[in-house]
């Protein structure tokens, strides 16, 4: 069973063609090849520090890739106005300060085109620590906790319309947790360490923001 990611349902309903130009800022972790499988036909354009836990179906599923200079706030090897729809998939949280970078991505956007961001919750401070990171600082490169508020005023700041912002919901995801739960739980018993898979959803770890660059 394929579940559709979060990240894709609200741009599913107000996208359409085939020739959409994506742009994946932070592209690891398989997206590339699930991004090509939720929009056959995008233009996908990869963007991030290193090439990180991608596999040959992932680079293949790549049309362009960019190297980011970590001190680069401008982006500037990325062209303006020129995505559909733009993926910062748990990004902000690795970035000291973020609002210059933020500032810039919006500017990537064609009028008109969407951005999906997504970031711990304020609530993942006080979740359980677990294997795969449920309790925020399970990451040691997390150093910036985002705010649901703070992202969407740089948004707001910078032509971009929030037209969706809270906790990140999947009926299907949420099922799914709560089935491990208990599984995951029992683990604890015998091992003393908790695997975050399959909780996130459940218990409130992503919040995101979703918005839409308005015309020129």
């Amino acid at each position: 069973m394929h579940i559709c990611p979060t990240k894709f349902l609200y741009a599913r309903r107000r996208l359409s063609g085939s020739r959409l130009r994506i742009l994946d800022i932070g592209c690891g972790n398989n997206s590339p090849s699930t991004t090509k499988h939720w929009f056959p036909g995008c233009h996908y354009s990869g963007a991030d520090i290193e090439r990180y836990n991608l596999n040959d179906q992932d680079l293949a599923a790549m049309d362009t890739f960019y190297l980011l200079d970590p001190n680069d706030q401008e982006y500037s090897a990325i062209p303006d106005n020129s995505f559909d729809f733009i993926i910062l998939h748990h990004v902000v949280e690795h970035i000291a300060t973020p609002e210059p970078i933020l500032a810039a991505i919006c500017s990537k956007l064609k009028p008109g085109g969407y951005l999906w961001i997504a970031f711990p919750s304020l609530r993942s401070l006080w979740l359980p620590s677990a294997e795969g990171t449920l309790q925020f600082c399970d990451d040691p490169t997390h150093v910036y906790i985002p705010d649901i508020r703070e992202i969407s005023n740089i948004l707001l700041e910078n032509g971009v319309k929030v037209l969706h912002a809270g906790r990140s919901r999947s009926f299907v995801r949420e099922s799914i947790g709560a089935i491990t739960l208990p599984w995951a739980l029992l683990k604890r018993s015998f091992t003393g360490r908790l695997s975050g898979k399959g909780l996130w959803y459940i218990l409130g770890f992503e919040d995101h923001v979703f918005g839409q660059r308005k015309p020129i």
